[in-house]
């Protein structure tokens, strides 16, 4: 090899490498997404009822309804306060709710609700972005192959989990609507922390998870 040639062979594999970081992603390759199962029952029914019984805790015509409007899978949350909020205050009045929504309008695939009762926060969230990849025979605890739901495992985490930790938190994810996960997390402060180790009342209350918002592909 030449010392010319020595000499440029660096920068001339670096102006490539910086060229491949500039392709667009689909070239590099295409991101897998989940996919929505639009026909079932409860969304039709949703779509169908959403004029004459709008959700409780997103006011027609509000600035929620409309982010929400803009997304590409359907919307779960707390459309009524979940008993476990209510039990945390169960010797005073339940502050009232202050929920805030987290989306992208320029990738609306996926949500985050964060509602806060006082001192305690109820997080839903779902995202059809395919996270991981794993190897074709790795166990994935979702739905069923027969379509039957898998029950939702509730874990929770506390001091003596994570050292150091003040309170505790519960986290559970239920799959609907073909194989979207919705997970919910509870935050509880070291005042209510029972109300997060609580996974029989916490477990009825994925029963309360309720349709705010669908918008079927037309």
């Amino acid at each position: 090899m030449t010392p010319n040639a020595h000499q440029t062979r660096g920068p001339v594999l670096a102006l490539v490498a910086g060229l491949c970081l500039l392709l667009p992603r689909p070239v590099l390759g295409q991101e897998k997404s989940i996919q929505v199962d639009w026909q079932n029952p409860e969304i039709a029914a949703f779509v169908r009822d959403r004029t004459a019984n709008p959700p409780l805790s997103v006011g027609p015509g509000s600035p929620d309804e409309a982010k929400l409007a803009r997304l590409k899978l359907p919307v779960l949350a707390f459309d009524t306060p979940p008993a476990t909020a209510s039990n945390a205050f169960s010797t005073g009045t339940r502050p009232q709710l202050e929920r805030t929504i987290i989306t992208d309008e320029a990738e609306p695939v996926w949500y985050q609700i964060v509602d806060r009762y006082g001192d305690m926060t109820i997080t839903v969230e779902a995202d059809l972005r395919v996270q991981h990849q794993f190897p074709s025979n790795y166990p994935i605890y979702g739905p069923s192959s027969q379509g039957a739901a898998v029950e939702p495992q509730v874990s929770v985490f506390d001091e003596r989990a994570e050292e150091g930790m003040e309170g505790a938190i519960a986290e559970y994810t239920v799959y609907k609507f073909g194989q979207v996960p919705y997970k919910v997390t509870i935050e509880c402060t070291q005042r209510n922390k029972a109300q997060c180790k609580d996974i029989a009342v916490i477990s009825r209350d994925k029963d309360l998870l309720k349709l705010i918002s669908a918008r079927p592909p037309q």
